[in-house]
């Protein structure tokens, strides 16, 4: 009973420790893979430099602050033109002798475990077009713009494939050829001229499989009949209807379609629902091939994609984008809004003009989904390109951000444990270059959006290994009362054993390592079974939710498969404190067992 009760305890801590450490690496990765493990940020002394404002009186600089990334692509460090440009004010700073950009690059080119780039934020009201059922209807939000990361090598993991609907939506825009909008005002033609060349990138990292129809009754073109073939059919007054039950015969000769052996040219539809299995042909024209059977009967030929959806599709690969154009990534939420991949819209902030300040637009169209993690910021974040961001930064007066967090640097390496020995080379790296007092690093420990985060994580893995060791004590104590009555049953033989000349610390051995045997054989069986439950997991969150008659765990919140991998930091939790508290529990049995009275006992018996 103390193995089973020790397995059943070992088991319930491991399962659970492993799923919670599971689930609080996923959102770790996702989040250090958006907003990278380490960061370096300008303070305020860099913005208060003569680096930084010499742009604003500067021609060649268009009278405009460079941000991050312009610097690091400038030509001159110091873009001044003494014949050109106005007077220098007085209580400007001096010159700095280094090109404070190119100098934080370099020191990070220096190790190649590392992974930079420079990215902006920026703010607008995003403004999307949906069209469902043919009827237009409009999302509208205000949202956080972040720059594209493109250098981040883990991006790709955080880019969700496209879904069927997304897919079919791209097909139905290629296929009508949208010429237009029904936005307040038309996006440009840009937005709408490329998606054949957008549907064959998206077609690139995928293989369609099957085709169904829209709609039911679907028409059958005659050239999918083979000649020869005969369908049970019933001929209405304006069509003829193929299915199982049919009184007629629908037959194919030479070409020609004949219902009860009379020629017809009636349009023929079918009743019952219909899947194709598809090939898509290597033409513009997006035709596929395309073959089923009905009555055992073989359709087969060639269609475009016109009354047709897309079925079932292979994706092979996360898709890559073209940086260059005026895609943007939207978080995952924005599906469930019934947003898909290839809407447009456009994204709207305040400008001064040269009268007064006015609406600017820029264009857009969706381009995809990415999974924030679980940070509510996450929802309205839009990852755009750098020119957006850039232009909307040097001119609007919407969004306010700080502006030594609006622009930075990223840091991408492998090993989140080294995020503070990383941080530690950067500064004492930034000050032999004379350069620390103009940058801050923070590492993801430190981010003011997720810090309370990481340290409810870290309070709650105290307290889940808190918790764990009560609970293995309270199982554990069973081997005192076992072992307790052993001693009793075993007066006589522990007397017998003692009159021979065997020590008290010989019989107490003997004791505890019956403990340590039980609390070993329960890890064992726990252990097994923590394995089996965690490879059958889903199954059992499957049960779960069927019995509760909704999702037992909400996506949004713990992925969309709870962690089955067994944690190796509680699997050594388990091996080191299950046997010691079992030992401990059995010195008690066995301090008795010493204490036992050898005459007194020989004589009673």
């Amino acid at each position: 009973m103390s193995i089973f009760v020790i397995a059943l305890v070992v088991w319930l801590v491991l399962v659970f420790l492993s799923v919670t450490e599971g689930i609080e690496r996923g959102w770790l990765d996702k989040l250090t893979s958006l907003n990278a493990p380490l960061r370096i940020n300008p303070t305020k002394a860099y913005f208060n430099s003569y680096y930084y404002q010499i742009d604003s009186i500067s021609w060649t600089s268009n009278y405009q602050e460079k941000s991050i990334g312009e610097k690091l692509v400038a030509l001159e460090t110091n873009p001044y033109q003494p014949s050109s440009d106005m007077e220098i004010p007085y209580n400007w700073p001096q010159p700095e002798k280094k090109d404070l950009v190119k100098e934080v690059f370099a020191i990070l080119s220096k190790n190649g475990d590392l992974t930079c780039q420079d990215y902006e934020l920026s703010g607008a009201m995003m403004r999307l077009q949906i069209v469902k059922d043919n009827t237009a209807s409009y999302l509208t939000q205000a949202s956080y713009l972040a720059s594209y990361t493109e250098n981040n090598p883990y991006f790709n993991g955080l880019i969700l494939p496209p879904s069927i609907k997304d897919i079919n939506h791209l097909f139905n825009l290629a296929s009508q050829k949208i010429s237009g909008s029904c936005l307040d005002e038309p996006p440009s033609t840009s937005l709408h001229e490329n998606y054949h060349d957008r549907l064959h990138t998206l077609l690139s990292h995928m293989t369609i499989t099957g085709l169904k129809p829209t709609y039911s009754h679907w028409r059958i073109p005659p050239e999918l009949i083979e000649d020869n073939s005969s369908f049970k059919a019933d001929h209405n007054q304006t069509h003829i209807l193929v299915h199982d039950h049919g009184t007629g015969i629908l037959k194919k000769q030479k070409g020609k379609l004949y219902f009860q052996n009379a020629e017809t040219s009636a349009p023929v539809l079918l009743q019952d629902p219909i899947t194709f299995k598809a090939k898509l042909k290597p033409a513009k024209d997006l035709r596929f091939l395309v073959e089923a059977k009905v009555q055992n009967k073989l359709l087969k030929g060639e269609l475009p994609f016109k009354g047709l959806e897309i079925a079932s599709a292979k994706i092979e690969k996360p898709l890559i984008f073209n940086q260059e154009d005026t895609g943007v990534m939207l978080a995952k939420s924005f599906q469930d809004a019934g947003v898909k991949m290839g809407d447009v819209g456009y994204l709207a902030y305040s400008a001064a003009t040269a009268s007064s300040v006015q609406e600017q637009r820029v264009p857009i169209y969706v381009k995809g989904f990415y999974d924030p993690g679980i940070m509510s910021v996450g929802n309205k974040c839009i990852l755009v390109p750098h020119e957006i961001t850039r232009t909307i930064n040097q001119s609007s007066n919407s969004f306010n951000f700080d502006p030594t967090m609006a622009n930075g640097i990223m840091v991408w390496f492998k090993d989140l444990k080294s995020a503070d020995k990383v941080k530690a080379d950067l500064i004492k790296s930034f000050e032999e270059a004379g350069i620390d007092k103009y940058w801050k690093v923070t590492t993801y420990k430190e981010y003011d959006f997720a810090k309370d985060l990481l340290q409810q994580f870290q309070s709650d893995k105290y307290l889940f290994t808190i918790v764990g060791i009560i609970i293995l004590i309270v199982a554990c104590s069973n081997i005192i009362s076992l072992l307790i009555i052993m001693v009793n049953d075993k007066k006589k033989e522990i007397g017998i054993l003692q009159a021979m000349g065997t020590t008290k610390k010989s019989i107490a051995f003997i004791f505890s390592s019956c403990g340590l045997v039980m609390g070993v054989l329960g890890s064992i069986i726990g252990i097994i079974a923590a394995l089996l439950t965690l490879h059958n997991l889903d199954s059992l969150v499957h049960l779960l939710s069927f019995i509760e008659g909704h999702e037992a765990f909400n996506a949004a919140f713990w992925g969309e498969s709870l962690p089955n991998m067994l944690s190796n930091h509680a699997l050594l939790f388990i091996l080191i404190t299950t046997p010691l508290i079992s030992v401990l529990a059995a010195l008690v049995p066995a301090i008795k067992a010493c204490r036992i009275n050898t005459s007194s006992i020989l004589r009673s018996e």
